[in-house]
């Protein structure tokens, strides 16, 4: 009907319109996804081609592949008894299943169009990241954030550190098709990994340096295999050393605490205590505190009581008695007295350290758990240890079918209460482990499944040279150790959208010369 008024092309440019609006919502809106799918479908339904879409469906056997994966929800519902929440999960996985259909029955093949459709992700996530950071550094806007997770305004931090992550890769991909816009690409790469480095998302910072290192591996490769197996062995092992290097609980020698001062220097008794350690000075955090001292000076130096909380609802007490330890200040008159206003600002606002930027600032913050992780609660690694060890336990009490779609949340809720876990009601969440949640969700041969038909995709980038495929699944599989990426509408569309459109891109780029 519209090809009568507008022409034989309306169809074709409708559908580019969709898709251009569906990549721009992903990093800006839910609301704009859904409705550029709704608007993809019904395209395709005034389209009426239904036979050459049949036809492109049944061709594409990675289609068919995610079909049966949306199918293996639906199957589940036979050993699921929480009906509702299966629904729901079936649900949020519909994009999958939408995008799956719009982008294999009517392939967008004009190379062109794809790098338009590309720029406009690029200018989405360029804009959402500007306004996020100028509205979290105070320069627009005057929001009051009580955590630097707060900063992303439009879609989960941990969502958006991914799609970052990946509009890196997007941009080295463009790299080879735009010699007169290098500069611009190439400012647009730095601000991304700018922003990864500031925002602290350490699942971005990890698919980040996933990305880049494929990308150095792919160009070395290129050119001399041997040097490109050695660089590959010489990062593989820096980085277990780092991991083990992080994960590794920093210890104190009690035998250089065993004299400490009894008194400050003005006469009054010190406390010391050496059960919580400071990862930034390796030393005590409780020791060398004088209450009466910090409790006087103070007052002198803010407004808000010491016996008051901070903007994140923290102890203020707690709060600068870290901070003056990390600044390698005793908890005393001397120590208070020592603090600039930027630190009393910083102490209210809740930070603990000087060091509260950038990746840096993440790091000590996992130390500080590894190294104090009596109570889960509140930090995020602590938590997803605990959400992985009782997975674990579920996962194999239902090895070879899982719980179902719909009883993953209610296993979970059981398993805690099984295990006397010490996470408060609020905080029992699910795997936050893509494989883990898979395993459970569909036992052992359901998670077979899941691995077999990304190794399919890989296969099939590393087999047609496609780059950015193969980055985008390196930075997916990535990010399921510490997300269940799958189980949102954002994380869903952001996998959907970018495994059916990659294939398209021209291929043979990892070993061609640029022109």
């Amino acid at each position: 009907m519209l090809k009568r008024f507008f022409g034989e092309r309306i169809h074709d440019q409708l559908h580019l319109l969709g898709v251009s609006v569906l990549c721009i919502g992903i990093p800006l809106n839910k609301v704009v996804m859904s409705i550029s799918m709704l608007f993809l479908v019904l395209n395709l339904l005034l389209e009426k081609e239904f036979k050459t879409y049949t036809n492109n469906l049944k061709k594409n056997k990675l289609f068919l592949l995610i079909l049966f994966f949306f199918g293996l929800h639906i199957i589940s519902f036979l050993w699921s008894s929480n009906t509702s929440y299966a629904l729901h999960d079936l649900k949020v996985k519909l994009p999958l299943l939408i995008i799956g259909i719009v982008l294999s029955a009517k392939p967008i093949t004009n190379q062109e169009r794809l790098k338009f459709i590309l720029n406009c992700f690029l200018l989405s996530l360029t804009f959402t990241s500007l306004i996020n950071y100028l509205s979290y550094t105070g320069i627009i806007f005057e929001f009051e954030y009580d955590d630097i997770r707060g900063m992303s305004l439009f879609t989960s931090h941990v969502r958006f550190g991914l799609l970052i992550s990946f509009g890196v890769a997007v941009v080295f991909y463009h790299l080879h098709f735009y010699k007169k816009h290098r500069l611009i690409f190439t400012a647009i790469a730095i601000w991304f990994c700018y922003y990864t480095y500031y925002s602290q998302v350490l699942s971005g910072v990890i698919t980040l340096l996933g990305i880049i290192f494929i990308t150095l591996f792919l160009i070395i490769w290129k050119h001399n295999k041997l040097i490109a197996s050695l660089f590959s062995i010489i990062t593989t092992s820096v980085t277990i050393w780092f991991v083990f290097w992080l994960l590794t609980p920093v210890t104190l020698d009690a035998k250089q605490y065993e004299n400490l001062p009894e008194l400050t220097v003005e006469g009054n008794p010190y406390s010391h205590c050496l059960d919580y350690i400071d990862p930034e000075t390796k030393g005590p955090i409780q020791a060398f505190i004088s209450k009466v001292e910090i409790e006087r000076e103070w007052v002198k130096k803010s407004q808000i009581s010491i016996d008051s909380f901070d903007v994140k609802k923290q102890p203020i007490e707690q709060t600068l008695i870290r901070y003056l330890t990390a600044s390698g200040y005793r908890k005393d008159a001397q120590g208070v007295r020592k603090l600039s206003l930027e630190d009393v600002k910083n102490i209210e606002n809740g930070h603990t350290s000087p060091n509260f930027n950038g990746v840096l600032a993440r790091i000590y913050s996992v130390q500080y758990q590894i190294s104090n992780n009596g109570d889960p609660n509140g930090h995020s690694l602590l938590e997803r240890l605990e959400y992985w060890q009782n997975g674990w336990t579920i996962a194999k009490n239902n090895f070879w079918l899982g719980v179902g779609a719909g009883d993953v949340q209610d296993a979970f809720n059981k398993q805690y209460v099984n295990s006397k876990s010490k996470l408060k009601t609020e905080n029992r969440n699910r795997a936050h482990n893509s494989y883990l949640t898979t395993f459970i969700t569909f036992g052992i041969i359901g998670l077979i499944y899941f691995l077999y038909f990304h190794l399919y995709f890989i296969r099939q980038s590393i087999v047609t040279k496609n780059y950015l495929g193969i980055l985008f699944i390196i930075t997916i599989l990535l990010s399921y150790l510490t997300e269940d990426t799958l189980e949102t509408q954002t994380g869903i569309t952001f996998f959907a959208f970018f495994l059916f459109l990659t294939p398209l891109l021209n291929q043979g780029l990892m070993l061609s010369k640029t022109k």
